[in-house]
């Protein structure tokens, strides 16, 4: 016996009822899908189409942002808050960030400030939510515009002075800022206190108004393979930090305007550990500053044990004013036990590596010591230019200790100053396979390395096989020759082959 019409019809109506009470419980309350254990998607959208879980219309959009970050802090199955683009999302305050939060977004989806944007001091584009700080942020793919040109109302307090830094973090951990593209901004790019765990990789920054990298008292920090165009200060900084690589990045900038301050910068000044920094791989160039600033003035704890090796500085310390510590490709003041090897220094403008006294601080009892080894100095041609120059009002201050670097073309000859030891140093054309197309590889009729592959060439230059006996080789390709090259490639997979075998 089937079911009569009646009963058919009265349970499409109790269906029909259902759906609607189901359909008006997400319309009027759209958490609801989001709070629904079983959704697989942990990602809150943020557009400015109309298309987003939160909609933003060029307008004061930290209101929606906001809203957003503050779900996902409140509900821990999700993870992300993602701005779509194409879309210039206008903040008129602080994107506030909590525990286990990515900010993401696309490429083309940018957050900027309106002109004239009239914020007091210290008041960042993007920080942690909470004064005793946050845990697990990552900020990630899209685009920071500072809108710096558009600031004129503050006049010469524009840039370097605490307005807009675009993202700060304080008393927090594990944070990581990859794969964005910063630009025109006012102040520090990413700017740290307190924090421990900073990672900064993969990205593409130009033209900020402080520095890029900032971190003050905080420990355990990456800043690597970054491409870093660089306007008033540094791009890499630490004051009173520890614990910290900066590898794999391009640093640059240009011979005019505001750009004379270092590409990379370390300052001691309270006693905070500072014996555990390693600089390399890094291609520094073009920079009125120095490639490489570095000084303490404390009391009572050394900064020491600084490693900065295979790096290359080109067109650096050009600054016109003879200033002490812009004028130099590596300036060092007053750190202890610091080691440079195989690097490669052409033209670092008044010297390629100089050890200062910084007369308006706090000088430190006692000497300070170096070990420069395997390195390649040429092409400063400053008439009062030097290969390694001690600048030194107080004889003995620094005892520096020079093995088996290549000195070549400069004017004021390898040497200036007191307290240089040297030993196996090499007068000598270091035979570079195209300088003037930043290729420092060694020429090599076994083989050296080039964009592709190995290639032979018709002469061998003399700082194969000519390193320190003690420095390390294994990472040479063979045949190696059992002892390291001098220069940028020496022990490494790209170091120019051996013909001694």
């Amino acid at each position: 016996m089937g079911i009569s019409w009646d009963s058919k019809i009265k349970r499409y109506i109790v269906i029909f009822i259902l759906l609607i009470a189901i359909s008006a419980s997400i319309i009027f309350n759209p958490t609801t899908i989001f709070n629904n254990p079983t959704t697989k998607e942990l990602t809150v959208y943020v557009a400015g189409d109309g298309s987003g879980d939160y909609n933003c219309d060029g307008t004061d959009d930290h209101l929606q942002i906001n809203e957003a970050l503050n779900f996902v802090e409140e509900n821990p199955e999700f993870t992300t808050v993602y701005l779509k683009g194409p879309f210039k999302y206008v903040i008129n305050d602080t994107l506030l960030i909590g525990d286990d939060t990515i900010l993401e977004g696309d490429s083309d989806a940018c957050i900027t400030i309106p002109n004239s944007a009239g914020w007091a001091k210290a008041i960042p584009l993007i920080k942690n939510r909470d004064s005793s700080g946050n845990k697990n942020i990552t900020i990630q793919g899209f685009e920071i515009d500072g809108n710096s040109e558009e600031q004129m109302s503050l006049g010469s307090r524009r840039l370097g002075n605490s307005y807009y830094t675009m993202m700060y973090f304080s008393k927090s951990t594990n944070i990581k800022v990859q794969n964005m593209y910063l630009h025109h901004g006012c102040n520090d790019g990413l700017k740290v206190e307190y924090s421990d765990n900073v990672i900064f990789e993969n990205n593409i920054v130009y033209k900020l108004g402080h520095d890029v990298v900032y971190c003050l008292y905080s420990n355990n920090i990456i800043a690597a393979n970054n491409d870093i165009f660089t306007r008033t200060n540094s791009a890499l900084r630490l004051s009173n930090s520890n614990h910290a690589k900066f590898y794999n990045n391009i640093i640059h900038s240009e011979f005019s305007g505001y750009s004379t301050g270092p590409g990379i910068q370390l300052q001691k000044t309270n006693n905070y550990l500072m014996d555990d920094i390693e600089i390399f791989n890094n291609e520094i160039h073009t920079l009125n500053g120095a490639g490489i600033f570095m000084y303490g003035h404390d009391k009572r704890i050394r900064g020491s044990d600084v490693y900065i090796h295979n790096n290359i500085f080109r067109d650096v310390g050009q600054y016109w004013k003879d200033t002490g510590y812009s004028n130099a490709a590596i300036v060092i003041s007053q750190f202890d036990n610091t080691r440079i090897e195989n690097n490669v220094i052409d033209d670092g403008g008044h010297a390629g590596i100089k050890f200062w006294k910084y007369s308006s601080q706090y000088q430190m009892s006692g000497t300070f010591t170096a070990t420069l080894r395997n390195n390649i100095i040429l092409n400063h041609d400053d008439h009062t230019a030097a290969g390694i120059w001690v600048q030194d009002d107080t004889a003995n201050k620094y005892k520096i200790v020079s093995e088996n670097n290549c000195f070549y073309n400069n004017r004021g000859g390898s040497y200036a100053g007191p307290g240089i030891t040297q030993s196996n140093d090499i007068q000598a054309d270091p035979l570079f396979a195209d300088p003037s197309k930043n290729d420092y590889h060694l020429k090599s009729v076994a083989g050296r390395w080039s964009e592709n592959g190995w290639v032979f060439d018709d002469e061998t230059s003399s700082l194969i096989d000519s390193g320190h006996s003690i420095s390390d080789y294994r990472n040479e390709p063979e045949s190696n020759g059992d002892r390291v090259n001098i220069g940028r490639y020496g022990n490494t997979n790209e170091a120019s082959r051996s013909i001694s075998n």
